[in-house]
């Protein structure tokens, strides 16, 4: 009976298979960092995405904006070229007035400037 005690004893420390807590902790907390590095992942696609859509928004915005802009440029450059400008001024729509020799201010150089060589030269009109 004895041998059938140490046997029965030594089947039940072998069946008895404890789980290991460490190696089952680690295993948990690896799946835990590859599932949020997945979901930080697809967040980050999805605003990457959502920005490409804003950008493709604004770029069609500015080639509207460039296309109005150069149609401006255009009619400012019709209506203020020599032949339209002639073409109003025969209609009298403008009128053309000589400036008068009162109304042109000449600047010239001060004479105390003129003397001094210390001294530097501002732009003048003669």
């Amino acid at each position: 009976m004895s041998s059938f005690r140490n046997t029965h004893q030594h089947n039940r420390k072998k069946a008895n298979n404890g789980i290991e807590v460490p190696l089952l902790t680690q295993w948990l907390i690896l799946f835990f960092v590859l599932g949020l590095s997945g979901l930080f992942f697809v967040y980050l696609k999805n605003q990457q995405h959502a920005i490409g859509k804003q950008t493709r928004i604004i770029e069609e915005q500015l080639v509207g904006a460039r296309a109005h802009n150069d149609a401006l440029i255009a009619k400012i450059t019709g209506l203020t070229s020599r032949g339209a400008l002639q073409h109003k001024l025969d209609e009298k729509c403008l009128d053309l007035v000589p400036i008068r020799e009162t109304a042109i201010a000449r600047i010239s150089v001060p004479s105390s400037l003129e003397q001094s060589r210390d001294v530097m030269r501002t732009a003048a009109l003669r």
